[in-house]
């Protein structure tokens, strides 16, 4: 299948989805007005991300037959058997979006059974949109410019004090048991330096434009990272779970994304001992 054709009509579609939190930010002096509720411990989903959710599983199906479409504000289609699963993030940062941080993206994924074959990332505060279709390269483009659309790749490295490295807190799990921070610790040693954005659509679309070269997360759904994936495999990176399993597109499940194989394999390495079970680690205290 040409998924190539495709982008074009799934870009529109993120761009009218954009339409959704100028409309409902309109002369609010932050984003942080924007009708919110809680849906976890320091989890929360705006009014915003509900309407862009309600657009796209309505639109995204209609450009291929026979798919559908995973939402994270909707159960609807989450155990799915379809062979063609749209997979979206309507505001993948709803955190961000709520403080009026730049750092929010709009992420539509595709994914053939498991495999990402296209990937839109719009982060609507910068105009920025990267995108990608499986066999034809990753792009950026920034929409409030006039520059056509460059193709990106992943930075060349050979190790991890080359490299910036985007990290997650993994902030709606037990903080007495979590042990993200322990994680951030160990490749703060190694890297250049770590940045969080809370968004790891963005970090992966980062990393597929060579602005950093790492991404971990122990805790991530398929809605998270879909989009940004397809748009990192294009542009030559590797990605996997902590152990080097395969990302699934499914369950919720540690990730780890890298801008090349070096790089991958002294992840992997450093976090073993982060995959050993809790009874493992705390014997070994």
């Amino acid at each position: 299948m040409d998924y190539e054709k495709l982008l074009a009509p799934v870009k529109r579609a993120a761009l009218e989805a954009a339409k959704s939190i100028a409309r409902n930010s309109a002369g609010a002096d932050t984003p942080a007005r924007l009708e919110t509720r809680r849906k976890g411990p320091n989890d929360f989903v705006t009014k915003v991300d509900l309407e862009i959710s309600e657009y796209l599983m309505a639109a995204l199906p209609a450009l291929l037959e026979g798919s559908v479409v995973i939402s994270e504000e909707s159960a609807e289609n989450l155990h799915s058997t379809a062979a063609q699963r749209w997979i979206i993030d309507p505001i993948d940062g709803t955190n961000n979006i709520i403080f009026g941080a730049p750092f929010y993206a709009i992420s539509i994924g595709l994914t053939a059974e498991t495999e990402p074959v296209l990937g839109c990332v719009l982060l609507p505060a910068t105009g920025e949109l990267f995108s990608a279709a499986k066999g034809g390269g990753a792009l950026a483009e920034n929409l409030y410019s006039s520059a056509p659309p460059k193709a990106i790749r992943v930075q060349q490295a050979d190790s991890l004090g080359e490299l910036i490295v985007m990290a997650e807190t993994d902030p709606y799990f037990d903080r007495n048991s979590n042990r993200s921070v322990e994680v951030i610790q160990a490749v703060f040693r190694r890297c250049i330096d770590c940045r969080i954005t809370g968004a790891a659509a963005i970090d992966y679309s980062y990393i597929a434009a060579g602005r950093a070269g790492v991404h971990f997360c122990r805790n991530l759904n398929a809605w998270d990272y879909a989009g940004g994936a397809a748009i990192l495999a294009e542009a030559g990176g590797v990605m996997s779970q902590w152990d080097g399993t395969p990302l699934t597109y499914r369950s919720k499940h540690s990730s780890l994304a890298c801008c090349g194989r070096a790089v991958h394999e002294e992840m992997l390495e450093l976090l073993e001992e982060f995959c050993r079970p809790e009874s493992q680690v705390s014997a070994a205290g």
